[in-house]
């Protein structure tokens, strides 16, 4: 088809004739006045093709066909056609179009199931003809209908392909008992035919905002070239009636491999890609972003979700960051949380599931129908939940970090707040939870960011339960130490109240508090068993002061002790003057050596002047001095103590105050308090000296992690380019020179740069270090050096300078001052100069290098013979004393220049070396004293052969002699030929003390025939295979008649001759050889 390409290119002159109609523009997708469109779409997933997953059928009924086939099975074709049909007409409705234009979408990805428009193959009439079904184009038209007054566009998406795209049959409807797409010619005509006619039904339709001609193909198609041919031929049809809409050419690979699709063959077209429960870093579209740039069209982000609200939000922060419209699924599913409308599962389709798995009755016709239909029913926008939180997090809360209240309006104090209706907004502004987004794609590992999966799509985990005191029915649990949620108030008056708790928990000891604007208005709660998750009971706490107007309430966890929390209802009990100035908590300050302590009031600024020794503050049982007390200019009730040192993660902290100095601002005087314990919220940090793995980092950008084969496993970071980083939180102790190792390995030479970061991201380079070549990627070395560090917490960051390596961890070592190689804490001469030998304290010593010496030993001749001999030399020009040992042996002489110690048995001797002039000076070393290999000689003739084979050890040259013929070699593996007869073999070596080796071989010259008599019908005979190929063996009687013969062709030394047909007697044998025959005289009995 690649002769049409020429035609396409050239009928793009023509001009739009409508007002909003989209076309690209170099990288971007504009509308007919050039003005740029980003689209922000969802897709009404489930609405034309059902899909497994989203039925709750997966693993049994993945897709539309099999689902069907067993609805017709319960309830009958008719109404099964019937049900469909409700479905069609319920999933996606005009309410539905007025919601996403109300929430901020400008686009809708309709997915199609070819099977609404045309026939499949396997029905038509007439093979290769196309019978036309009016339903698919008439919903198509209602939605087009419904979307023009909101300025929506309407993207039309084959998401079903005559014969299936994939063998994913959930996402493609495909039957593996039919042709695929890829396996049928006709299935392909009949695409591209479809598609014809969709153009020429809408090409003047300005709302159409393009053709989405594949939706995620996922087929073995060798270089793509069969998907881009019909990508071509469809662009043929579409183009010979439609000169103006936009064309979407998604990969193979469900969307993502563009790999033979480049460059583009049409003027107005736009590459589409997909993502899924993969990172949102800013460099995670690095793979996609070049396509646009070499071939300058615009992307598309064709489909996206399935995770959380805070992953929601950040994907569509990457796609604007770079300048790419998407499109979300789905806008509707069964009992799901992560789309804007949620469907319940009515009982009796729980009771179609349920027989379908093997664990109910089956309905009948009747009650699987209702059943069926009340299921459609609930897919109306007035039958369906509606999960506000979804849409926000897709529009709004990629524009901002603001909250705002889960209801519209603030929750009134006094009154009710329910756990679950926290604020709407981003993780870390309207909540925090440990485990907010599922990143499968990435790390390997699925993670459920809500465990609860009920209400919200957020990362707080919510429950449902049965309380019948304040609830909603739904709870918060599975709660984790530092999350928290918060809730937009409106406090009536400014006064003291009371909160009652609604609280679930098999075990004690769950701790939580209160805070307004940030600051504490209670102390920590401490929660007993109720007995057990969803036995809620009231928990009641008192003299809480809380201020009159908007404020933002936060109910905070604690520690890891799990509590579910339903609600908490606030009542007014008092004024606040007759309540006594306390303190309520304390905490550790974001700089790790300050404490937060919030009091009920606000406080009064200069009464805190010269209380430092006011206050008594224990770390881990023992006392650090407070530097400063000082105001928190933004929270008022608010004091802050500085200290002298730094504290860590772990560590246990009270605080103690005795004085009467600090005041409020209604002039109350602080009540003292004693062990005030503070909630340690210090990041966790490596304290240096230590060895960090590299896959421990904070935050990594550019790299890839992979398993490791080097020592203790784990896993390596690989992939790394310049630019890449990784960013690790460490304490340093004390200020020094501290050792540094890399653990690398590769092919190419890297450099690693190591770099403290500050305020702004502002780097402080510590140290620069090249990577060693190992060649192999998981060949592994250590490359050392030494840095320098200031004590103090830290932002670590590891940055690649030059890429195209492996890294798996870095250790830091105690500091090295003086470079010396003695670690400071077990240096004694702590300024040891540069390049100077020390001993293990790190003093200097006199020192003769290895090298000083050479020593040679000498084996003995042969075993036993005592003439090996030890020679030593000396470089330097001293007077050297040495003595050697070994067994039976012992001697000590003086040399200047080298010595020579002889007549030595076999054996390891140690030489030990001493300086007069050097006392301290000694250093051995041991010398073997080789003991000669005796000859050693394993001669065997080859089976069935006249040849031997040897092999020799022990000497450097061997004499062998075979019947006095001698020849002299080196070699170990000898092989000779023998003669007939006796044959003697002897071999020495040129040392007479090894000896000789002497063997006699023995050659068969006649056959030797066993047994004789013959008693059990067989015969053997023995007989050499010197040159011989066949024998023929004859048998004759008494009177020379002959009775039997055979030629054999021995594989053997030994030929087995079966007499059984021959009568008992007195017979003749004659054995034919190559070089004789043979008569023998043989009895049969």
């Amino acid at each position: 088809m690649r002769n049409y390409v020429l035609f396409i290119s050239l009928i793009f002159t023509v001009s739009f004739g409508w007002s909003q109609g989209l076309h690209t523009q170099g990288t971007q997708i504009v509308n007919s006045n050039g003005e740029e469109v980003l689209l922000r779409g969802y897709g009404p997933g489930g609405w034309q093709i059902m899909e497994g997953y989203m039925m709750q059928t997966s693993g049994f009924a993945g897709s539309q066909h099999e689902i069907k086939e067993r609805l017709v099975d319960l309830m009958g074709e008719t109404n099964t056609e019937v049900f469909f049909d409700k479905w069609r007409e319920n999933h996606f409705t005009q309410r539905d179009v007025d919601s996403l234009a109300a929430w901020g979408f400008n686009s809708i990805r309709i997915p199609m199931h070819y099977n609404l428009f045309t026939l499949p193959i396997e029905e038509e009439a007439v093979p290769g003809e196309n019978t036309w079904i009016e339903t698919g184009f008439e919903l198509i038209d209602d939605v087009l209908e419904w979307a023009a007054p909101h300025d929506i566009y309407v993207i039309l998406d084959m998401h079903a392909a005559p014969g299936g795209q994939g063998a994913g049959s959930e996402i493609n409807d495909y039957d593996p008992s039919k042709p695929s797409l890829w396996e049928s010619q006709e299935n392909r005509d009949k695409l591209v035919a479809l598609w014809t006619r969709i153009a020429d039904r809408y090409k003047d339709n300005e709302w159409i905002g393009g053709y989405d001609l594949i939706n995620e193909t996922h087929w073995d198609l060798p270089g793509n070239a069969l998907l881009r041919e019909v990508f071509e031929d469809i662009t043929v049809g579409i183009r010979s009636v439609d000169p103006n809409h936009i064309i979407f050419i998604e990969g193979n690979s469900y969307a993502n491999d563009h790999s033979g699709l480049t460059p583009p063959w049409d003027n107005n077209m736009v590459y589409s890609f997909h993502k899924y429960w993969s990172t949102n870093n800013p460099g995670d579209l690095d793979w996609i972003l070049p396509l646009r740039t070499q071939y300058n069209v615009p992307l598309w982000m064709g489909e996206s979700g399935e995770n959380s609200n805070t992953w929601f939000t950040d994907a569509v922060s990457l796609f604007e960051d770079n300048n790419i419209g998407w499109a979300w699924w789905a806008v509707r599913k069964i009992g799901d949380i992560d789309s804007p409308y949620a469907i319940d599962i009515n009982p009796g389709y729980q009771d179609i599931l349920d027989f379908w798995q093997g664990n109910g009755a089956q309905p009948t016709a009747t009650e699987a129908f209702d059943s069926m239909m009340e299921l459609a029913d609930n897919l109306l926008v007035e039958n369906s939940r509606f999960r506000k939180d979804v849409p926000d997090a897709l529009i709004r809360q990629v524009q901002t970090d603001e909250t705002i209240p889960y209801h519209g309006t603030p929750s009134a104090i006094p009154g009710v707040i329910h756990m679950s209706d926290f604020d709407l907004g981003k993780n870390n502004f309207a909540y925090y939870d440990t485990v907010v987004a599922d990143y499968n794609l990435s790390t390997g590992d699925f993670t459920a960011w809500n465990s609860g999966w009920s209400y919200r799509n957020d990362g707080v985990d919510i429950e449902k339960n049965n309380d019948n005191v304040n609830s909603n029915g739904y709870h918060v649990g599975f709660v984790n130490q530092g999350e928290w949620m918060k809730y937009t108030v409106n406090v009536n008056e400014a006064a003291v109240y009371k909160a009652k708790v609604r609280v679930a928990s098999q075990q004690t000891g769950g701790e939580f508090f209160l805070s307004i604007d940030d600051q504490e208005v209670t102390a920590t709660q401490v929660v007993n068993s109720t007995g057990g998750w969803t036995q809620f009971s009231t928990y009641e706490i008192n003299d809480i002061i809380l201020p009159a107007g908007e404020h933002a309430l936060k109910l905070h966890i604690n520690n890891d002790i799990a509590a579910n929390y339903s609600s908490i209802e606030f009542e007014t009990t008092g004024s606040i003057d007759a309540l006594a100035l306390t303190a309520l908590n304390g905490k550790t300050g974001t700089d790790e050596k300050s404490l937060e302590i919030t009091i009920s009031e606000s406080l009064l600024a200069t009464s805190l002047n010269a209380t430092e020794d006011q206050f008594f503050v224990l770390i881990n049982g023992e006392e650090r001095v407070v530097t400063s007390v000082t105001a928190d200019p933004l929270r008022e009730r608010l004091f802050i103590l500085k200290l002298e040192d730094f504290f860590l993660l772990g560590d246990v902290i009270t605080v103690s105050y005795t004085g009467t100095s600090i005041q409020s601002q209604s002039n109350k005087t602080l009540n003292t308090f004693t062990d005030l314990n503070i909630n340690n919220i210090a990041p966790y940090r490596v304290v240096i000296p230590a060895l960090i793995q590299v896959e421990d980092y904070d935050v990594m950008e550019g790299m890839g992690l992979e398993d490791t084969t080097d020592e203790g496993g784990g896993q390596n970071l690989g992939y790394t380019d310049p630019g890449d980083y990784a960013d690790y939180s460490i304490f340093v102790p004390e200020t020094g020179l501290y050792g540094i190792k890399f653990r690398v390995a590769g092919f190419n030479q890297g450099q690693i740069g190591l770099y403290t970061v500050g305020e702004n991201d502002v780097e402080t380079e510590l140290i620069v270090v090249n990577t060693v070549v190992t060649n192999g990627w998981q060949i592994w070395e250590t490359v050392s050096d030494n840095v320098f560090i200031e004590k103090g917490v830290h932002k670590l960051r590891m940055k690649i300078l030059s890429g195209g390596f492996n890294f798996n961890w870095m250790e830091f070592d105690y500091p090295d001052s003086d470079g010396d190689g003695v670690l400071d804490g077990n240096d004694d001469c702590p300024n040891t100069p540069e390049g100077a030998i020390v001993d293990i304290s790190g003093c200097e010593v006199f020192f003769l290098p290895a090298d000083n010496y050479v020593i040679s030993a000498f084996s003995e001749t042969c075993r036993s013979q005592n003439n090996g001999s030890i020679s030593l030399s000396a470089v330097a020009n001293y007077t050297y004393t040495v003595s050697i040992s070994g067994e039976n042996y012992a001697a000590m002489e003086i040399f200047t220049d080298d010595i020579n110690f002889e007549n030595l048995s076999a054996g390891s001797y140690e030489l030990c070396i001493t300086l007069e002039e050097q006392p301290d000076y000694g250093q051995c070393f041991t010398v073997v004293v080789i003991e000669p290999d005796e000859l050693n000689v394993n001669a065997n003739r080859v089976a069935n052969s006249s040849r031997i084979n040897m092999t020799i050890n022990g000497g450097d040259l061997y004499y062998i002699s075979l019947n006095e013929e001698t020849f002299i070699t080196s070699e170990s593996e000898v092989e000779l030929v023998l003669s007939k007869g006796l044959n003697k073999l002897s071999i020495r070596t040129n040392k007479e003390c090894q000896g000789v080796y002497e063997k006699t071989f023995v050659v068969n010259s006649a056959p030797i025939v066993y047994p004789n008599p013959v008693q059990n019908n067989t015969l053997f005979i023995n007989i050499d295979l010197i040159e011989t190929s066949a024998v023929p063996v004859e048998i004759f009687d008494v009177t020379g008649k002959l009775i039997a013969s055979k030629i054999y062709y021995p594989t053997s030394n030994t030929l087995e001759v079966d007499v059984s047909s021959i009568a008992n007697g007195f017979f003749v044998l004659k054995i034919t050889t190559a070089e004789k025959t043979y008569n023998y005289k043989i009895i049969k009995q």
